[in-house]
């Protein structure tokens, strides 16, 4: 198995173990898809610098908070450019 299909399913995994354990209900900003590229972006590229895939807790931190503020900021300009909300 080659790295890259190894990230895909190291990736695949840890959502699914997410979304088991109720994740994505506690963390509604943050979706499944979204995070699960974010993870397999910052696994390539440690894998790049580091020769080691694996993120620590504070590096899968950041990739949750990274997505989580992605989220929020398309989910804000949505509801300003649908009127819903008026920013002055």
């Amino acid at each position: 198995m080659d790295i890259l299909s190894e990230i895909i399913e190291i990736s695949d995994e840890m959502v699914n173990s997410l979304e088991e354990d109720g994740f994505f209900e506690e963390h509604q900003f943050i979706d499944r898809i979204p995070l699960k590229r974010a993870l397999q972006i910052a696994m390539q590229r440690k894998w790049e610098q580091e020769d080691n895939m694996f993120l620590t807790n504070t590096e899968f931190l950041k990739v949750c908070n990274d997505t989580m503020e992605a989220n929020i900021s398309t989910t804000i300009m949505d509801l300003v450019e649908k009127g819903a909300l008026n920013m002055s």
